[in-house]
């Protein structure tokens, strides 16, 4: 049976995700961040609601501010619980849902900004769906980072599929460790925004034996 080129290394198969399975230790920050903002944007919406609805009633009129105002918080809510949940219980697939909610909600208000010419607020809705963006990239990469393991640890000689012999336009042998070309490109770009750990320090080189007299 081939092996693999000396040099390279295979990852190992990615089994499907089960609970903590893709938990990272920076998942952490980011769903305290998700249940912070959460909780605050209820707690302002509760105290300053007559602001808040003017605020809609700027954009879609004041016949709908109060009852869509009402839907919104709602929402909020719910997402807000999602995150809670997603902390509590280690699932990172549960942060997906409630972040993007939220960057539909700021890509909403930023079209409505364009559409009624308020630039100020465009740019602060801009400011929050970009920054939400981020964190689902950056979500999405720590779950690969962590399914796949900090470093490469080679395969058996077994788990390696023989090259493909076949003729061009062939089907393509599978990616190394079962990773979607989106996974590849998610892991690279945490590695390269988390600096790793530097390499330790060769052994030290033992002594040379004294060599005794020749007869």
């Amino acid at each position: 049976m081939p092996l693999p080129p000396s040099g390279e290394q295979a990852l190992p198969s990615v089994p499907p995700g089960s609970s903590g399975q893709n938990w990272h230790r920076f998942h952490y920050p980011v769903g305290a961040f998700l249940v912070a903002y959460g909780i605050t944007g209820l707690a302002g919406a509760a105290i300053g609601w007559g602001e808040r609805r003017d605020e809609v009633a700027g954009y879609l009129g004041a016949g709908v501010a109060t009852p869509l105002l009402a839907v919104v918080k709602v929402i909020e809510a719910l997402l807000l619980l999602i995150a809670v949940a997603g902390l509590v219980r280690r699932r990172d697939v549960w942060f997906l849902p409630a972040i993007t909610g939220w960057i539909a909600g700021f890509g909403i208000f930023c079209v409505l900004d364009v559409v009624k010419g308020k630039w100020a607020a465009f740019l602060e809705h801009g400011a929050y769906l970009l920054l939400f963006l981020v964190l689902l990239v950056l979500t999405y990469g720590l779950s690969v980072k962590a399914r796949v393991g900090d470093r490469r640890q080679p395969a058996p000689a077994e788990a390696v599929p023989p090259p493909s012999s076949g003729p061009p336009g062939s089907t393509p042998a599978p990616r190394p460790g079962g990773l979607t070309r989106t996974q590849e490109l998610a892991l690279a770009a945490i590695n390269r925004w988390q600096r790793g750990a530097p390499p330790p320090p060769p052994p030290p080189r033992p002594p040379d034996a004294p060599q005794g007299p020749t007869g």
